[in-house]
Formats: structure tokens, sequence, C-alpha cells
């Protein structure tokens, strides 16, 4: 006879999955820079003014706008050893229109069929994310959300609707100074950024609400079955 498979659940350690979006300027690149041991993918030439600043936090920058090349270099970073604790892909909006624009290319827009063809490289993307044993972080521009008679109800993140599932922070950054940064917390699964609470955003802030040590631990690879054995 079959047994139940299900167990209580409990506490288990957890890298930081995080989405972040803001209009330009809310300092969505310079919050990048305050992850741990960090490497960046930068679709937007946005950290070509921070070379010291990332040199002060040991980051690498990688430039790309492909999804190929994404997709490839996180496939790397899965499968290599490597000292990098927190991937961060500034921003993701860019190589997520491109890969529309590719997609029109080949199917038309017609039905929306750009945004289907699209979708069949996100799913895959993003499931290679929730393996990937780093802290993610993705940025992403802000878009309107319209209501009855156009009328502006807020802001959400510009790029594939169902992006935010896979994580589990959402936050929306905002300019409170020349100098402050806010976040509010769009969606959560983690008890100490409670959703909807505004809190202004700084390394601190972050290293005080989130497990610092599970944050800067060493990635463990993948081993995956090399090209003979796959065959065999």
């Amino acid at each position: 006879m079959a047994k139940l498979r299900g167990a209580k659940p409990r506490p288990q350690d957890k890298r930081l999955k995080l989405l972040m979006f803001g209009e330009a300027g809310t300092g969505k690149t310079k919050a990048c820079l305050q992850m741990e041991r960090p490497y960046i993918i930068d679709t937007e030439h946005g950290t070509d003014n921070y070379s010291a600043d990332i040199e002060a936090a040991g980051g690498l920058v990688f430039h790309t706008v492909d999804m190929d090349e994404l997709i490839e270099e996180v496939r790397t970073l899965r499968t290599e050893k490597h000292d990098r604790a927190s991937l961060c892909i500034d921003g993701l909006t860019t190589v997520y229109n491109g890969l529309l624009e590719k997609a029109a290319r080949e199917v038309g827009e017609e039905y929306g069929r750009h945004y289907g063809l699209a979708n069949k490289t996100m799913k895959p993307f993003m499931n290679l994310l929730l393996e990937l044993d780093m802290n993610v972080i993705v940025t992403a521009h802000s878009k309107p959300i319209y209501g009855t008679n156009l009328a502006v109800l807020g802001k959400t993140f510009d790029g594939w609707k169902n992006i935010d599932y896979m994580f589990d922070l959402v936050l929306e950054l905002t300019r409170a100074t020349p100098t402050e940064r806010h976040a509010r917390v769009i969606k959560t699964r983690i008890d100490t950024f409670p959703d909807g609470e505004t809190f202004a955003w700084t390394r601190e802030a972050l290293r005080e609400r989130y497990d610092i040590k599970e944050m800067q631990r060493e990635s463990v690879s993948i081993q995956v079955a090399t090209s003979g054995q796959v065959s065999e």
C-alpha cells in the first residue's frame, strides 16, 4: 500500500531572491553593489560610473544585452566553482524587450505571438535562477498601472509579467532625497519584510533583516552530466 510522503515543514536556510524596480536614479545599480561578493550582469552600462564602488565591494561585471549570453553566464555560475555569493542582473527589462523584438521578427506580433515565443525562453530561465545557489537580485524599470479612464493607480515592474512569482521579496525603490532611497515591500514571503512596509534602503537595513551568514556563504556548484554520459 502506498504511503503519504508529506512531512512537517521546518525552517531552512535559503538564499535571498529579490526583485527591485524603480525609475531611473532610484539607486537600483548601487543597491546591487551592496550585495555580498556580487557578480553583476550589466545590461545598461549602469556600472560604468561606479568602478571604485565595485572594487570596494569586490564585485565583478559582465556586460551583455543578449538573452542567450545571459543564460550561458548563469549556467556557468551554476556549474563551475567560484567565489561569488550574489548574482545581480541589472536590469532585466532591457534583455526582455530585446527578446520580444527578436521573437516579433520570427513570428510577428499578431495575437501576441511574440510574447508566447519569448515566454518559452523566460520560463526555463526563471527555473535556472531558482536552482542557482546564490543570492539572486534582479532589477527592472518601473511602469504605470492604469485604471478606469487611464487613471494611474500606481507603478509596477516593466518586463515579463510572471517574473515576480519566483521571488521571495519584491521591492519598489524610490528617491526620497538626493542621498536617501526608500524601499516599499510589494510582495514578501519573508517575515522580517512585512507586506506594505516602507523603510530606508541601506546595506545595514538589509543585513539586519536577512541572515547575513546565509547571504555570505560559499556557493555550491551543481555537477551536470557530460555529453558522453548523456549519449550513454
